[in-house]
């Protein structure tokens, strides 16, 4: 009788011990909740305890008075402080956020772009990040997610496995690796999850209203659709990625510019315009209209008789003339190819303010000239200029001849000697007309697109600062590029010279040496 009495407070001991482990488990495996079920687990252990005190008064109270007691409670005192000491360091990282980006191309550092964009989150985004087998924490998309998270408290993550709620996948028809931004009543899909994607759902899932951007079309302006080195292809992409809507505007079928129209752009036309399409052009920017000219050298056309495009008499009522020339710079030009210009330091305009020494490049490019004094409520500001050792060649025959040769021709009496200027602002305060004309299209043609993306920043700068979307001028993300270690066949020679012949032979010398002297 008396050992099964004993046995009873083992028992009470044994079922506290096992209510434990059951909250414990129910803990652990619900990511740090509980069910009620847990909870009730968790009550039945305390009472246990309680009750195994209750029943074993004397052997608790030596237990607790022994000299093993002391010295254990003292080194209970210590791991509690210890664990104490971590978690406090822990809660403090959690609060100060601090990440350092050790990759060659900072492939884990915001844009500034994006920073500008949490920074104005007016309301709380949601983003359903689909994937499976829950293996997201290590993710380069979690960690990405991650980053956008620790710099906006209204940016929130949702990690959702398909498989768990196909329900949720299927409204959204998700799949493994997808995301869904989500604003409102509003979401946008994000299939490849690179920052300048979730960025774009961001500007889209964010903006009250959609811009709209025309493209003038019939006078042999660059093709959008073109995805060739000439082509606009990537500037499309970026427009689109920037939450633009891009519609064709043909003037010579048309007297007005449609009213949902945010800017007009002419890119790159090889044929002049008609006195009715720019009489329609002035009435728009009468009305407040927003333009953006990239007007070409007529070096850069088949017959080289470009000349203004036609454009001279309404750019010059907001004091810019386009130069029937082509710019030579000797100081800063590629130097590969002497037509191309290069430029890293910008005039004080919103369009360049954030580009600091972003190189950009332009092709086969014409000098502009800016109206001094300017005209009537109008501000005019240079945004690119070219260094002092440059000039406009104007005899252009000139220098396709030299160019047949291989060389580009001095400058000459005619020429204009530099620094020119080659891109331009002009803002009318009365109409509240805004223009941005460049001397190049050939500056944002997908050929150029990588080795010069400064060129794209600097265009959809432009476009942000006409539809006067000022909080989207920035330098924008880049897309990933793998890198790939490829030795040379010297490098490979000496690898295996080392590693397979030198080491071996230096292990067996010495093993030799060791030898010959304990014989």
């Amino acid at each position: 009788m008396n050992s099964r009495r004993e046995l009873i407070p083992n028992i009470v001991l044994g079922v506290a011990l096992l209510c434990a482990l059951i909250f414990a488990g129910a803990w652990l495996v619900q990511g740090g909740r509980t069910s009620v079920g847990g909870y009730i687990a968790l009550v039945l252990a305390v009472v246990a305890l309680i009750v195994y005190v209750f029943l074993r008064p004397t052997e608790i109270k030596d237990a607790v008075t022994s000299r093993q007691a002391r010295y254990g409670g003292n080194t209970l005192l210590m791991t509690v402080i210890f664990v104490a000491i971590l978690a406090l360091v822990n809660f403090l990282s959690m609060k100060q956020f601090k990440r350092w980006d050790l990759t060659a191309e900072k492939r884990f550092t915001l844009a500034p772009e994006t920073f500008e964009v949490l920074k104005g989150l007016q309301s709380p985004v949601t983003v359903l990040y689909f994937t499976t087998g829950g293996n997201a924490a290590g993710s380069d998309a979690k960690l990405l997610l991650d980053e956008y998270r620790a710099h906006s408290d209204k940016f929130q993550v949702q990690v959702v496995d398909p498989d768990a709620q196909p329900t949720l996948a299927r409204q959204y028809l998700a799949y493994d690796g997808m995301l869904v931004v989500l604003a409102g009543d509003k979401h946008v899909t994000v299939n490849s999850p690179t920052e300048a994607d979730i960025t774009s759902a961001l500007i889209k899932v964010t903006r009250t209203a959609q811009p709209v951007v025309y493209f003038t079309t019939g006078h042999g302006e660059r093709d959008l659709e073109d995805s060739g080195d000439t082509g606009l292809a990537v500037l499309k992409a970026y427009l689109d990625r920037d939450g633009f809507q891009i519609k064709p505007l043909l003037l010579v079928v048309t007297n007005t510019v449609p009213s949902d129209a945010s800017l007009v752009v002419i890119g790159g036309p090889h044929t002049p315009f008609q006195p009715a399409e720019v009489d329609t052009l002035r009435a728009y920017l009468a009305r407040g209209g927003r333009l953006m000219a990239l007007v070409d050298s007529s070096m850069d056309t088949t017959d080289h008789k470009l000349g203004d495009a036609g454009l001279t008499g309404l750019l010059s009522d907001y004091g810019i003339t386009l130069r029937n020339d082509m710019v030579i710079d000797v100081a800063q030009s590629l130097a590969t190819d002497p037509r191309v210009l290069i430029a890293n330091r910008y005039g004080a305009s919103p369009v360049t303010a954030k580009l600091g020494n972003t190189i950009t490049a332009f092709p086969v490019a014409r000098s502009l000239v800016l109206a001094q004094p300017a005209p009537t409520n109008v501000s005019l500001t240079s945004l690119v200029q070219t260094s002092d050792q440059s000039w406009g060649a104007a005899d252009l025959n000139a220098v396709a001849t030299a160019m047949q040769t291989g060389r580009l021709p001095g400058p000459s009496a005619q020429d204009v000697k530099g620094p020119l200027v080659i891109a331009a602002t002009a803002t009318n305060s009365q109409s509240g007309a805004r223009l941005v004309v460049f001397g190049s299209s050939s500056f944002v043609i997908n050929a150029l697109s990588r080795q010069f993306g400064g060129n794209f920043d600097l265009f959809l700068n432009g476009v942000n600062w006409l539809a006067e979307q000022e909080s989207q001028i920035t330098i924008r993300p880049k897309p990933f590029e793998t890198r790939q270690l490829i030795p040379s066949l010297g490098l490979m020679v000496q690898v295996f010279g080392v590693s397979v012949i030198l080491m071996p032979l230096a292990v067996l010398v010495v093993g030799m040496i060791v030898w010959w002297r304990r014989r």
